[in-house]
């Protein structure tokens, strides 16, 4: 049985990281220094996990 491929176990665990960040940004206070602060990590996640995705479908 052929190992799975390390990028897609990469990209779940991005997804499941992207989970949380909007789990605890949707709890963070609107306007909040805290909530800020996820947004920009969701955005980065993110980030990550369209490159990977797009390097798995090309």
């Amino acid at each position: 049985m052929p190992e799975p491929d390390p990028r897609r176990i990469r990209l779940a665990e991005l997804r499941q990281q992207l989970a949380e960040l909007a789990r605890r940004g949707k709890a963070a206070p609107v306007g909040s220094q805290e909530r800020d602060s996820l947004a920009e990590n969701y955005g980065e996640v993110l980030a990550g996990v369209l490159a990977l995705a797009e390097e798995l479908e090309g």
